[in-house]
């Protein structure tokens, strides 16, 4: 095989690489911008590429990230982004490379579970990744959209500057109480508040940004969002589109979705295409029937490489305890471990030469160990063996969370 599986090295080859990954995501206008991509990327050790000869055929990054988790915890994440492969070099085992050489990496630097956004559903099973959580886009009818009570908040128009040194902040606090939750790169906030721009272009005229602070003054939720006009029958039927919305509780998302709402010569708004399954503010509403989801779809996937310490990190549901086979023909997880909880919550996953109770694939315990999803209905599908009766069921218990995993932010 001529084709050459490594990091990038130089800063010409990162050049290339950057100009190979626009290729890869359809926008090969966007080349020339390895410049500006570069500080984003400072470890070139986790900038992966293939190369035929000086061409490069494949792109992958790994960034260094964070999880939090039920317990709210927060560990180390390898978050998996930028992959591509050149038309010309497909089904010839580059992807396959570049994943091994990372996920070896990772394993190495001690990083026990890696993520991505998986942009086609049928790749990343093969490498051990499972779907951990569900996002939806939620379209509200702006006509009748009443809530069942008063909400507290005071909305504020805020310019870009104001938006970067806030937002990011808010968000942190958010992502800290929230399982399933990513860090954000500051520079993913100063490119969308139009700081971080190619060369030549100027900052979006159309996008507004609003605050919404508590009765103390502290920011309590953020909405970036632009309008859409549309007239019928020479009447104004518009759409607010929120292309961030984000609060600290319920009542707050709740305030920011009235406050798009209240617009004049707006019908409808949409939110944000990475907002929860099953957000709890629209319970608040008169009628629910004004806000349906979209899309729904898998998002944050996961791909556990150290079991024992991926699932020491979290807390569990009830006090119990079950003998675990984990199944991995790249051999990371490989192995039998028992997970214990304490009737505190706390919890202790070691390797142990135990029968087993259950037995899974890598990419089932990737998807169960948020507890989005339950070992029980991957043993209902049959992708998951049952050794001692109900053990599916009682590990499906302590992986529970009161409400589901949620992760608000693409990388």
């Amino acid at each position: 095989m001529s084709t050459e599986v490594r990091p990038v090295r130089t800063e010409n080859e990162f050049d290339r690489w950057s100009d190979a990954l626009d290729i890869g995501f359809h926008v090969p206008q966007n080349r020339g911008d390895g410049r500006r991509r570069r500080p984003r990327h400072p470890d070139l050790d986790r900038v992966w590429a293939a190369f035929d000869g000086e061409r490069v055929v494949g792109t992958f990054v790994s960034l260094p990230m964070e999880l939090t988790l039920p317990g709210l915890r927060r560990i180390p994440l390898d978050g998996v982004s930028a992959v591509s492969v050149a038309a010309t070099h497909r089904r010839q085992g580059v992807l396959s490379r570049m994943m091994a050489g990372e996920m070896a990496a990772a394993r190495e630097r001690g990083e026990c579970v890696a993520a991505l956004i998986a942009a086609e559903y049928p790749i990343y099973g093969r490498y051990g990744f499972g779907p951990a959580t569900e996002s939806a886009q939620w379209r509200a009818d702006a006509r009748d959209l009443r809530f069942r009570r008063e909400l507290p908040g005071r909305i504020e128009l805020v310019d870009a500057d104001t938006a970067l040194a806030e937002a990011p902040v808010l968000y942190d606090r958010i992502r800290a109480e929230q399982p399933g939750a990513v860090s954000r790169d500051y520079w993913r906030w100063a490119q969308d508040t139009g700081h971080d721009l190619r060369e030549g272009a100027t900052a979006p005229q159309d996008v507004l940004h609003a605050l919404c602070r508590d009765a103390a003054g502290e920011i309590v939720g953020y909405a970036r969002y632009r309008f859409a006009e549309r007239w019928v029958n020479q009447r104004p039927n518009n759409t607010i589109h929120a292309l961030n919305l984000m609060a600290t509780d319920a009542l707050y998302e709740a305030r920011l979705w009235k406050y798009l709402a209240d617009h004049d010569w707006v019908t409808e708004v949409v939110g944000p295409e990475i907002d929860r399954f099953d957000p709890l503010w629209r319970d608040l509403l008169a009628d629910r029937r004004m806000a349906v989801a979209g899309e729904v779809w898998d998002f944050l996937w996961l791909r556990p490489l150290d079991p024992a310490a991926f699932l020491s990190a979290r807390t569990y549901a009830k006090a119990d305890r079950i003998v675990l086979r984990v199944q991995d023909k790249d051999g990371y997880a490989t192995g039998t471990y028992a997970v214990e909880s304490a009737a505190d919550g706390s919890g202790e996953c070691v390797r142990v030469q135990d029968l087993p109770d259950l037995t899974v694939p890598v990419d089932v315990l990737g998807s169960i160990s948020l507890g989005g999803y339950s070992a029980s209905r991957y043993l209902a599908l049959g992708l998951a063996e049952e050794h001692t009766p109900g053990a599916a069921d009682r590990l499906s218990t302590m992986l529970s969370t009161p409400l589901p995993p949620h992760n608000p932010m693409i990388f």
